[in-house]
C-alpha cells in the first residue's frame, strides 16, 4: 500500500492558488508549490500532470469559493447605495494580486476551457444579479434616480467592474479597490445627485 495523503487536493489547489498569486500564472513552479504544501514536485506532478493544469483546477475551484462567498449571509446584509460600494470591496479582496497583470492573461487562457469557462460566466451572472437587487433597493431606498432598465444598468456597472479590472493591471499600483470606487463613484455620481436634488426642492 502506498502511504496516505497528508494534504488533500482541495488544500493543494488552495495552497497553489496563493502561489501562483505571488508568483505569476508562467512564473510559478512546481517546485514552488511543494514546498508551500511539503510536497514534493514528483508528487504533485503524479497528482496534477501539468502546471496548467494545476493552475486551471487551481483557479476553478477559487471560482467556486468566490460564489459561495457571494450567496454568504455578508452579501444578503448589503443595502442600497451603500451596499453596491461594500460589494465592491469584497470583489477587491477577492480579486486583488501583486500579479495581476499575468492574472489577466491567465484568465485570458481560460476561455478555451469549457469548466472554466461556465464557472467564470456563473461568476459575473452572479454579480450582475447581485448590482440588480442593490440598484433596485437604492432606487426604493431614493438614493439614486435612474432612467430607463435597472437590469440595463446592472449590467454596465459589472461591464466596467471587468473593464476596471482588467486596466488595473497595466498599472504599477496595488489598491484595486480605490479604483473600483473611483469608477463606480463617476459613473452613479449623476444619478445621486439627480435624487440629492429632488429631495432638497
Amino acid at each position: 500500500m502506498g502511504r496516505p495523503k497528508k494534504i488533500s487536493d482541495s488544500d493543494v489547489l488552495l495552497i497553489a492558488f496563493d502561489v501562483i498569486s505571488r508568483e505569476g500564472f508562467e512564473s510559478f513552479t512546481f517546485e514552488q508549490v511543494g514546498k508551500a504544501t511539503g510536497l514534493s514536485p514528483a508528487a504533485l506532478v503524479k497528482r496534477f500532470k501539468t502546471k496548467k493544469r494545476l493552475a486551471f483546477l487551481a483557479r476553478n475551484q477559487k471560482w467556486d469559493e468566490n460564489l459561495s462567498k457571494m450567496n454568504a449571509r455578508k452579501i444578503a446584509q448589503l443595502n442600497g447605495l451603500d451596499g453596491i460600494f461594500e460589494f465592491l470591496r469584497l470583489i477587491a479582496k477577492n480579486v486583488d494580486s501583486k500579479r495581476l497583470g499575468e492574472h489577466a492573461r491567465w484568465l485570458g487562457t481560460e476561455a478555451g476551457d469549457p469548466k472554466a469557462k461556465k464557472k467564470v460566466a456563473a461568476y459575473f451572472a452572479e454579480t450582475r444579479k447581485i448590482f440588480l437587487g442593490l440598484i433596485q433597493e437604492s432606487v426604493s431606498n431614493h438614493e439614486l434616480k435612474i432612467m430607463g432598465n435597472p437590469e440595463d444598468l446592472a449590467m454596465m456597472l459589472e461591464a466596467l467592474l471587468q473593464g476596471t479590472i482588467f486596466q488595473f493591471t497595466f498599472l504599477d499600483e496595488h489598491n484595486i479597490g480605490r479604483h473600483l470606487e473611483n469608477r463606480f463613484r463617476t459613473v452613479l455620481q449623476s444619478m445621486m445627485q439627480a435624487e440629492r436634488s429632488k429631495g432638497v426642492q
